[in-house]
């Protein structure tokens, strides 16, 4: 058997056919070399598999690794894990592709002693045609950043091998499993680092598994006697009358909150950042759009809770946000209740 690579790149598939193809390839192109690329086939029914035994005659790195259908990615990436030899696991989806350097960039990451890394990205359409890319803030790090809302799609991530299944490893859900293990990751006290590098290329398309999402957790905002004037509130949030006086809030509340977690040793930016965060805190309020496009009227034990539709994958991390929710966004929360 070869010596194990440096890194091992988890690829799982179904039924993408000749589609695969500028995935493989691009793994192909890096230039790092010292890789092997498992391709997990989720029980495929189409051509899937020829194409990558195709793509592993040409380049030995290339595996297909065949799989009972899972019908979900996380199934595939733990039979990967249990295959992979490499001393850092990375993972591409079978419709994104990288940048000829990822694996390069991602090591000398690495090389600081970090034990997960996170590059930058551009999102883009069907088409190719991108549709957005990541800011300074997407790769801000901190677990309270990562708490609170979904972060790094997993073809911008690799970490050291081991750590994801001494965290629990991937699970199946109704979405976001990568959120879960990365918070999970970030509880065990890791240290993650990012990298600013627009080095994944990421298909933004309505029909992929991250649109589609159950949010089944929601955070209370505020509780009303009856169902009007619970929905009159929600009307109030809505019409954009309040706006400015919101994002004004949460530009205060986002500051004070970020120089917060600046003072602490788990705080990562990334190399080459020294600056104020407050101009992308502004940059990203001005761009919010509509404030309040998630908001519902619940009934709970007899009142209306006016409350916002979380992402979170699980109760206990919805009861977390919504803790940390009120320490990291008083204005904010201030204003709901006084409208309310």
């Amino acid at each position: 058997m070869s010596p194990a690579p440096r890194f091992s790149v988890i690829c799982p598939a179904y039924n993408r056919s000749r589609a695969l193809v500028p995935t493989l390839d691009s793994v192909r192109a890096q230039s790092f070399p010292d890789w092997e690329l498992l391709v997990v086939s989720d029980g495929s029914t189409d051509d899937t598999d020829d194409w990558v035994r195709a793509a592993a005659a040409e380049d030995p790195r290339v595996r297909l690794v065949r799989a009972p259908r899972h019908g979900h990615p996380s199934g595939p990436r733990m039979i990967g894990l249990a295959e992979a030899r490499g001393e850092f696991a990375a993972y591409i989806d079978h419709d994104d592709t990288w940048r000829a350097d990822h694996l390069r960039v991602l090591l000398t990451a690495f090389e600081t002693g970090a034990d997960l890394v996170a590059t930058g990205c551009e999102r883009r359409n069907a088409a190719g045609e991108p549709t957005s890319r990541s800011d300074l803030l997407e790769v801000v790090w901190h677990p309270e950043i990562q708490l609170l809302g979904p972060m790094f799609e997993p073809s911008r991530v690799a970490h050291r091998r081991p750590l994801a299944e001494e965290a629990g490893g991937w699970r199946a859900g109704d979405g976001l499993e990568d959120w879960d293990l990365w918070l999970r990751m970030a509880d065990r006290g890791l240290r993650f680092a990012t990298v600013h590098e627009r080095t994944a290329f990421l298909l933004d398309d309505s029909g992929t598994r991250r649109h589609r999402t159950v949010r089944r957790h929601r955070l209370p905002l505020a509780a009303h006697d009856d169902a009007r004037r619970a929905r009159e509130t929600l009307l109030r949030l809505r019409s954009g009358a309040h706006d400015e006086e919101f994002r004004r809030a949460y530009v205060a509340d986002t500051v004070e909150w970020y120089e917060r977690m600046a003072r602490t040793p788990e705080f990562a930016v990334p190399p080459g950042h020294h600056g104020d965060l407050r101009p992308e805190i502004e940059r990203r309020a001005e761009r919010a759009g509509g404030l309040w496009p998630d908001l519902v009227v619940v009934p709970d034990r007899g009142r209306f809770l006016l409350a916002q539709l979380l992402w979170c994958p699980t109760a206990e991390h919805a009861r977390r946000v919504t803790e940390l929710s009120a320490r990291v966004q008083p204005r904010q929360l201030a204003l709901v209740s006084a409208m309310a």
